[in-house]
Order: C-alpha cells, then structure tokens, then sequence
C-alpha cells in the first residue's frame, strides 16, 4: 500500500512533484537533443507508474475513492508534463521537430500490446518482492512521460496532429496499464481473500463493469489509432518530400505541411529564394494522387547584415499598414483644420476592418463626428464607421508658488532692519532666517547699538529663536601723499541672544 502510494507517507506529494518536474526536463532535452540515451533516462526518473499501478489496485480492491484520488494524482501530473514541455519547448527547441518526437506520434497496435504486456509485468513486479528488479525495465517498455513531452513539443511547434498522435500513445499505455494491473492484482492474490468473500459480488460486478469500461475506451481508442497513424505517416512522409526538394535551402524555420479535402499545403519560411516549384508539385502528386493540388507558401525573410556603409532600405508595408498610415494622415489633418485655438490633439488611432477608432481632445466642445467621416469616405473612397472618444482640456493658469512661513517671517525681518539701518545711518547688507537663527548684516563707519534691532525681532520669531547681527567697518584710509593705495577691512560680529 505504500509502494503504491495508497497509503501516503509525509511530503509524498513533495517528492513526486521534484522527480515529475526532472523527468520532463530530461525528457524534453533529450527529445529536442535527438538523443534516445537521455530519452531513455526520463523514463528510469519518472515516477508516474507509482500512482497509475495505485489506481488499479484501489479497483482491484473497490476502493474506488482512493482510486479516484490516485487517478486524480496522474491527471495532474500529464496536465503538469504538458505545460512545463510546452514552455522549454519554446525555450530550447527551434527548426523541425526531431525524429525522436515525430516516433512518438503514430501508435498502433503493437504499441497497446507492449502496454498490455508491461503493464502485466509491472503489477506482478510490485506484488512478487522476488520479481521487482524488472520495474525499471517496465518503465522503459512503457513510456510515460516522453509522450508528454512529445505532446508538449508539437504543442509549441503548432503541430496539432503530431500532439495528438503524441496523446494517444500516453493515453493508450496509460489504459493498458491499468487495465493489466487490475486483472493482476486478482489473479495474484493481491487483494485478501477475506476481503474478496465478503465483497464477491461487488467486485464481480466492479470488475466487469471496469472490463467494459476498458474495452469500450479501447475499441475507439484504436479506431482513432490507425486514423492518427495514417495521418502522422502521411504527414511524415509528405515532410521527407519536402526536405529532399529544399535541399541546402536556409530555412528559418521547420516547413509545415497540412493535408486538406483535395490540397496539400506547404509553408516554408527561408532567407533565399525557393527552388523550382515542378518537382515537388509531381512528387507529392505521386505519393498522393494526381488529383491533389498542391499550393506552396513561400515567405521570404529578409537576413540582417552589417556593413561599413550604411545600404539602402526597403521597407515592404502591407496593405493593412498603408491603409492605417493613410487614415493617420487625415485624422491628423482633420485635427489641425480645427484651428490653433481648438489645441486638437490625437491620442489613440485603431483600424480594425471597417471600424475606426480615434480617442481625441482639446480645448474646444467635441467637433461634429460627420466632419470626420466626411473626410475618411472622401479620401479613402470607402465607407467607414468612426467612433469618436472627446476629451475636453481646460488650460489651468500657472500660479505663483506660496510662500512657507519662514520665508514670510525673513521678510518681515528685513523690513524692519532696513527701517533700523536707516535711522543708525548704516547700509543693510543682507537679512536671512533659516527657522532657527536670524542673521542681519550692515556696514558702517562705526558700529551702531543693535540693542532696539534685535528686541524688535525677537518680538516677531519665537523664545528658542537666535538673533544674530554683523557688523562690517568701512573707513576712507587713502591718503594723497603717497603715491601707494592700502585699503584695509575690518569686521566685529555682536551676537545677541533672543
């Protein structure tokens, strides 16, 4: 029961998340690499043959909640397989799809029988001690987790047949698993014979019902089979052709093919030239019938390259773009015929079909709407829908900034000191107040009583508040007599507290 994660120790979930999330790396890098060796190691990592061999026990068992729970487990785990080969897939796979991916995508019959066959293998394995050193070899005959990864690559790729052929291989083992380990489990004695003859008709009954169940998905199951096999062969085949006729040809990315009722599509992206269409069109109209059109879409990409000299540029513009340019320029124009005063001004410009969306404004009231498509059916010569989104500015004066309190307090200060300068006959040199300290600068022939300057101030600024006043002496020491000029500054500071 715990082998089988029936019964589930701590951090069970924790440890199956780390080694499913590792196989699927190891599984898409060796898929994308081309490499069976590593393919094969994603195989030994996976541990989805613990929760699958789970499910068919709880049915062998008829406990069917924990079957749905283990069931639940392995759902999770292939959408979980699925997304992270999606995203790597995009990350680490370009150009076409490797052979080891494309193997992947066409199961047949053969393929339901080895799953029948391990699947057995891997149920009896789990039940005989004796036997279990064969579970890793199931684990390679039974692929898991590469089929994911599989899935996932074709997924990114756009390769919707290839994804599917991927899922029904993964969903044809992951049946014939559960179905062969539920028959073994039985068999071998793995649920209790108590259990089995006080539930004997329950089981019996659970056990066919399982049976039909297992064949009714199996019959379409291989129906859809053969139809994926003839497509993915199809496909394959169809992709051989195409590569041969490409030949040395720079591809930007892998060629698709999409077959349809009576066409063959081919789509390839390449920085050259294509080739002479006439052989593929014959060789593909040979292996498929002559009644088959056959179309090629050759999209030339233009490589960058870098010179000394700058060469000249062509810009190739679709018609969508030219016709969103030329809608720009008449918009635009419809703007500025609107006057300098309107201030109209083109924020957002849409074109989807026929439907044009302008998001506009200014400083006028919303211009009429039929002004607009006026112009767009005249200069376009079509008739179009314009949908038109106003937005009215008012323009805001500037306003001269407010001043803060202490630049009102510095100004109060200096209309004072100015009035004291004035009467002690002295010259105001600078005032300043950071908040803390004001400091008021004069100069003189000879320093005046600061007493009545700084009682005035401390009236207008706060007890903590310091007064400071600088005096700056200024004499006339020239003297006519000699022929040499000397000036000499002195400076008294007189500091008073508030």
């Amino acid at each position: 029961m715990v082998e089988l994660a029936i019964k589930r120790q701590d951090h069970w979930a924790y440890r199956f998340t780390i080694m499913i999330t590792l196989s699927v790396i190891v599984a898409v890098m060796g898929l994308s690499a081309n490499s069976a060796a590593v393919v094969i190691g994603a195989m030994l990592l996976a541990p989805l043959m613990q929760p699958v061999l789970g499910t068919a026990a709880c049915i062998a068992m008829a406990l069917f909640r924990k079957s749905l729970r283990s069931f639940g487990v392995v759902a999770l785990a292939t959408l979980w397989a699925i997304a992270l080969s999606y995203v790597l897939a995009a990350l680490f796979v370009n150009g076409e799809l490797p052979n080891e991916v494309t193997s992947r995508t066409a199961p047949d019959i053969r393929d339901l029988i080895v799953a029948l066959a391990a699947g057995t293998a891997g149920a009896y394995a789990t039940v005989r001690r004796d036997a279990s050193s064969s579970l890793p070899g199931v684990a390679v005959a039974v692929a898991l987790v590469p089929p994911l990864g599989a899935a996932g690559i074709a997924l990114e790729a756009g390769n919707a047949t290839f994804a599917w052929g991927a899922m029904l291989l993964y969903t044809t083992n992951l049946f014939a698993i559960i179905f062969a380990g539920v028959v073994v489990f039985v068999v071998t004695g793995f649920v209790p014979p108590r259990r089995l003859a006080t539930t004997f008709r329950r089981s019996s009954l659970v056990a066919a019902v399982v049976g039909v169940i297992v064949v009714a998905i199996a019959l379409p199951l291989y129906s859809a089979s053969t139809s994926a096999v003839e497509r993915s062969e199809r496909e394959i085949e169809a992709l051989g052709i195409v590569s041969d006729w490409l030949g040395a040809t720079d591809r930007r990315t892998a060629p698709q093919v999409v077959f349809d009722d009576q066409r063959i599509t081919v789509a390839v992206r390449s920085f050259d030239t294509p080739p002479d269409a006439d052989p593929l069109i014959d060789s593909l109209q040979l292996a498929f019938g002559a009644e088959r059109i056959v179309s090629i879409e050759w999209d030339r990409v233009d490589q960058a390259t870098t010179t000394t000299t700058t060469p000249p540029t062509t810009t190739i513009v679709s018609d969508d773009e030219r016709r969103y340019l030329e809608i720009e320029a008449i918009v635009d124009r419809w703007l500025a015929d609107l006057g300098p005063d309107a201030g109209g001004r083109r924020d957002a410009l849409s074109v989807v079909g026929n439907v044009v969306r302008l998001d506009a404004s200014g400083t006028i009231e919303s211009p009429p709407l039929s002004s607009l498509t006026d112009l767009l059916d005249s200069e376009l010569e079509e008739v179009v829908e314009v949908q038109l989104t106003w937005l009215e500015r008012e323009n805001v004066p500037g306003e001269e900034p407010v001043p803060t309190p202490d630049e009102v307090l510095a100004a109060r200060i200096s209309v004072v000191a100015a009035a004291w300068a004035e009467e002690q006959e002295v010259s105001l040199l600078s005032v300043s107040f950071d908040g803390v300290e004001a400091v008021v600068e004069v100069a003189g022939p000879a320093p005046p009583d600061a007493g009545d300057l700084v009682r005035e101030i401390n009236d207008l600024i706060d007890a903590d508040d310091q007064v400071t006043v600088l005096f700056v002496e200024r004499r006339d020491i020239t003297t006519t007599t000699s022929t040499t000029t000397t000036t000499v500054a002195a400076t008294a500071s007189t500091t008073v507290p508030g």
